[in-house]
């Protein structure tokens, strides 16, 4: 059995190769923020070297997969003061992503189980209670806010104009959500003032948000990441220059690292179609770090396109535009990101939470909750076959 995983290691390699993925003579820190030495590996343990051979790609991998476990060392305990200071040199980030956040409802909606029959039962800690401790252990969470926070009436004429109350920003605060994406199709459903007002809210109450030509700043462990969120209904030139000149300006004010969430697709489509994939695609081209994706209300598949990752759609989260939808799946998407003193940033482990948007199956109670045992497998497995359309499937790696 390990000399099967060492092929696929094998196989693999060429794809690392291509995102990057490097080990030299030790101690060196690797794309993950682990300190490895590949000489003193396989001088420590010939067993290792006779399996996996000499190449320091697969004795780290090696490590990571068997060794690690093992209770191997990665370094020299000689060396411990040197790899002491490398990890003192080096800065680490969690991000948490989740999907759509309709906190309220659409106008003329009626029937019970609305969302604001829960808040006046058990007010602003409900709702994200089942997920708090992930968004409280991450170092920022970012979601999307599906209609303004706001007093002002919907003024749009549209079949579900929505909207939700000011008080319900204590849901934000308590679940420890602290950015929020404004740029989606019901952003201006209230109006400008709408809109406005609910800006000014967040401000209020420390909540950074993003959407269209307004970007924030956020600053954790010494490392500045922005934020960019933009509506991605048709992928033209007007679109593709606003999205370079967003990423230029956040880099130009010292970003490490920028997040970009679109909010685009067809509704209820599992698949993501051409318009998205391109805006993704030419949002890591132009130097974004992360792209997810909102609106189609259903979860789609997750890519890896030039080593980084894409989201094409979280599905919903705590939503109150649907008292019972047909299908409940959403996730968490975390991803550690690491810096060093020069600014390089590179990948550090990321994590798919699945979840369902509601704890019970017979309604929507607005509370999204992890999964586990067979639906967590069943949601991880559906992400994976609607993941299979892309070159490099976040699901391929090892």
């Amino acid at each position: 059995m390990r000399n099967k995983n060492i092929l696929i290691f094998i196989i693999a390699l060429s794809a690392m190769l291509a995102n990057g993925i490097t080990v030299c003579a030790a101690p060196e820190r690797m794309s993950d923020g682990t300190i490895f030495d590949a000489d003193y590996y396989a001088d420590t343990y010939p067993d290792v070297m006779a399996e996996a051979g000499t190449d320091p790609v697969i004795l780290y991998q090696h490590y990571v997969n068997f060794g690690k476990a093992e209770g191997r060392s990665a370094t020299n305990p000689a060396d411990a003061e040197k790899v002491a200071r490398m990890q003192e040199e080096i800065r680490e980030l969690t991000i948490s992503f989740a999907g759509d956040c309709t906190l309220g409802g659409f106008k003329g909606q009626g029937g019970g189980n609305l969302l604001r029959d829960y808040y006046e039962l058990y007010g602003n800690d409900y709702f994200f209670q089942n997920v708090k401790e992930i968004f409280e252990q991450d170092d920022i969470t970012y979601v999307n806010l599906e209609g303004a926070l706001t007093r002002y009436p919907q003024v749009v004429e549209k079949k579900f104009p929505i909207k939700g109350e000011p008080e319900y920003v204590g849901a934000l605060l308590s679940g420890s959500i602290e950015v929020v994406n404004l740029a989606n199709n019901h952003t201006y459903d209230c109006g400008q003032a709408g809109y406005d007002s609910c800006r000014q809210l967040l401000a209020d109450n420390g909540i950074a948000y993003c959407g269209e030509m307004e970007t924030c700043i956020l600053e954790r462990n010494g490392i500045k990441t922005g934020f960019i969120g933009l509506n991605c209904w048709e992928m033209n030139n007007s679109l593709a220059k606003k999205l370079q000149n967003l990423i230029t300006h956040l880099r130009d004010n010292g970003c490490n690292i920028i997040c970009v969430m679109f909010h685009g697709g067809i509704e209820r489509e599992y698949e993501s179609n051409a318009t998205t994939e391109a805006f993704a695609h030419r949002a890591i081209d132009y130097g974004a770090d992360i792209v997810v994706g909102a609106h189609p209300h259903v979860v789609q598949g997750i890519e890896i396109y030039q080593g980084k990752v894409i989201c094409y759609s979280l599905g919903n989260f705590s939503f109150g535009a649907n008292k019972n939808p047909s299908d409940k799946d959403t996730f968490i998407f975390q991803q550690s990101f690491f810096v060093d003193n020069a600014g390089n940033v590179s990948y550090g482990e990321s994590n798919v939470i699945p979840c369902k948007v509601s704890s019970t199956d017979t309604k929507n109670d607005y509370c999204p909750t992890p999964q586990t045992g067979a639906e967590y497998d069943r949601i991880v497995q559906k992400l994976a076959r609607y993941s299979q359309k892309y070159p490099v499937s976040y699901f391929d790696r090892g």
